[in-house]
């Protein structure tokens, strides 16, 4: 037997020790009540380590004044942002006023990046992406559900909250106004609700059917479907956040309250 064969062992009940005290630090998912996948978890925090790399790389290609002037004849890190920027940037101009699209640009393109990379992260053999876990997704959907009415409270004041009773405001409409605030309490609270579930199950449906028909046909079908969950991972990341813009929009928004 190799000399090493010990140490592996030794090591592997330690780690699976490890995992498991460490799953009993974190708890139970209170979303479905189960172990909390420390897969997911570190693949996120993996994600979120490579982002801000390429944020450090390409804020040094910006320091230079004069070489910031001159536009990149290629894809490079700085131009990827670039275009991230005047895409979101521009969907957010469409919706609300340019300060405010300055202003939640940073929330909105940094849900954008993490979700992009999340999602194509589960299209590298052996690993799972992280938006495919509903923690995550529900974590990011709540944020914005927060930042939503936060900052709706923040722009009208009280009026933000009447606005939930409906466009008639008398007492002879009293039954209707309960009614429209009954329905509008729904409504809002569906929309981490929405946000969440469909991205999780878009990515994980997709994922998995990669991986499927990657062990069943090996050789003939994994390109064209690898190029069909590319488009997924970039659909679900514009999807996600034109829906986050139009709900942070009609809460700022100075036409409906």
């Amino acid at each position: 037997m190799p000399e090493h064969s010990s140490w592996f062992d030794f090591l592997l009940p330690q780690l699976g020790l490890w995992r498991t005290q460490l799953q009993d630090r974190l708890g139970t998912s209170y979303l479905n009540h189960g172990d909390i996948s420390l897969q997911y978890v570190a693949g996120f925090a993996a994600v979120a380590l490579f982002v801000m790399l390429l944020v450090l790389s390409a804020r040094s290609r910006l320091v230079d004044v004069e070489h910031a002037l001159i536009p990149d004849d290629r894809l490079t890190v700085r131009t990827f942002f670039e275009l991230m920027t005047e895409t979101i940037l521009g969907m957010m101009e469409g919706m609300m006023t340019r300060s405010q699209a300055v202003f939640f640009l940073p929330l909105i393109g940094t849900c954008g990046l993490m979700i992009l990379f999340s999602n194509l992260l589960g299209l590298i053999p052996g690993f799972e992406a992280a938006t495919g876990n509903l923690n995550t997704t529900m974590a990011m959907a709540l944020i914005i559900f927060l930042v939503t009415h936060i900052y709706g409270v923040r722009e009208h004041g009280l009026g933000y909250i009447v606005h939930f009773f409906g466009p008639i405001r008398k007492w002879y409409a009293l039954p209707l106004m309960i009614l429209m605030f009954g329905i509008e309490i729904v409504s809002h609270l569906a929309r981490p609700l929405s946000l969440s579930i469909r991205l999780m199950g878009n990515m994980f449906a997709d994922h998995k059917v990669l991986t499927l028909f990657t062990v069943l046909v090996p050789f003939v079908l994994p390109m064209p479907l690898l190029i069909m969950g590319l488009l997924v991972c970039v659909v679900q990341v514009a999807v996600f956040c034109i829906l986050s813009i139009v709900y942070i929009a009609s809460a700022v928004s100075h036409d409906e309250h």
